[in-house]
């Protein structure tokens, strides 16, 4: 899989960009601020319809982008995916909300295509798939619970639609079932037998959908496990034993899922009063995290910073090699700014891990004294400055 063509009208800081990628390895080198993580974000927004960077899709419109011609201002991303034979053409649009009087308002609407033909988010996920490394990576090992969290559904949300749905649906009640438990708190629960009938409709579809979101990140974690400890071992030369756990506060075996779907909803009944003092949902996936440890020790809690970040590297290479395995494709891989902040030994088996010819690889760096000269000779070099990127640099 790679991206063949990028088009990108009004993103950030390019007004027009129209550029042919090449299958392998592409840097793209230029001082800071000149646009070389935006062409990054633009790739990853295009195959997860988010940004790594912001949560607020108004700030991708370029600065000072007024619309033309009684239109809103706007963004327009367009991509030519070369996959196992086949070209698919995936496009995805920003635009910003107008009131009445034609002023531009906080809020925006997307409207996404693949092929010409309008679909929605949940269609466009997975038609691209990516990895994407950044120095803010380590947050995987030392930051929050929801930052892994994140993490597991982008992976898990490009290999598989199921999961996607099941993701959105559960979302969705989950908000609807925490404001039905707020008004009981603040005393606006109706007579028994409504009540009852009101949490077993929110429970059935919880559990539902919690179950195969469960049931999916433990599976996920096996396999990023399986590949993760012997990258580790090489990157570190640690040969200790580095197991990944899934932390789940529903209890149940996570492989047998109607076990689990029952052990859910008994669970779901013993804390419902809880629940309610609390006015949240207090189990589910929504509440999990994911455990490292090296050597039977945290190595989020208690590990070096070049241990926390050995183990990042580890894990990204194994979600790559995970998607390569389950989908018979490797994902396009997104490494910003991060031979860096690497040493010699990571960074050198981070280049031998790209160094593929099936492996599409798009890599950001302000200094071209990060590589070996060797390796430049083999790829392609761009170099981006201000917004314009200049090809055969």
């Amino acid at each position: 899989m790679h991206v063949a063509h990028l088009n990108l009208r009004n993103f950030r800081n390019y007004r027009e960009l129209d550029i042919q990628l090449q299958p392998g390895t592409t840097l793209f080198y230029g001082p800071n601020a000149a646009g070389k993580t935006t062409l990054l974000e633009a790739v990853y927004f295009l195959a997860t319809t988010r940004s790594p960077r912001t949560s607020f899709e108004r700030e991708l419109i370029s600065w000072g982008e007024q619309g033309s011609l009684g239109f809103a201002p706007f963004t327009r991303l367009v991509a030519a995916i070369q996959r196992q034979g086949e070209r698919v053409i995936i496009e995805l649009a920003v635009q910003r909300k107008q009131d009445a009087e034609g002023n531009s308002l906080p809020t925006t609407s997307k409207t996404i295509r693949v092929n010409k033909t309008a679909r929605r988010s949940l269609d466009l996920v997975g038609q691209l798939r990516v990895v994407l490394f950044t120095p803010l990576d380590i947050d995987l090992v030392t930051g929050s619970p929801s930052v892994r969290r994140r993490w597991l559904d982008v992976m898990l949300s490009q290999l598989d639609g199921r999961y996607v749905r099941a993701l959105s649906e559960y979302s969705k009640v989950v908000v609807q079932r925490n404001a039905l438990l707020r008004s009981w708190r603040e005393g606006r629960r109706p007579r028994p037998e409504e009540a009852q009938r009101q949490i077993q409709f929110w429970d059935k579809q919880l559990v539902t959908s919690g179950t195969y979101i469960l049931a999916e990140r433990t599976r996920a974690l096996r396999d990023i496990n399986e590949h993760a400890s012997p990258i580790h071992t090489e990157i570190s030369g640690d040969p200790g034993p580095l197991k990944v756990s899934y932390i789940a506060t529903v209890n149940g075996d996570q492989a047998d899922r109607a076990l689990l779907l029952n052990s859910f909803a008994q669970q779901l009944e013993a804390t419902l009063r809880d629940e309610i003092d609390r006015g949240q949902t207090l189990i589910g996936p929504h509440r999990d995290d994911v455990q490292w440890a090296l050597n039977d020790i945290d190595i989020g809690i208690y590990g070096s910073r070049g241990q926390q970040r050995s183990l990042t590297l580890a894990i990204k290479l194994a979600e790559a090699e995970l998607m390569r395995a389950r989908t018979h494709d490797a994902p396009v891989l997104l490494l910003d700014d991060i031979l860096s902040e690497l040493d010699a030994v990571r960074r050198a088996h981070l280049l031998q891990f790209i160094d593929r010819p099936d492996q599409q690889t798009l890599i950001t760096a302000a200094d071209l004294a990060d590589f070996d000269p060797s390796f430049l000779a083999r790829i392609t070099r761009i170099r981006v400055d201000h917004g314009q990127v200049l090809t055969g640099s």
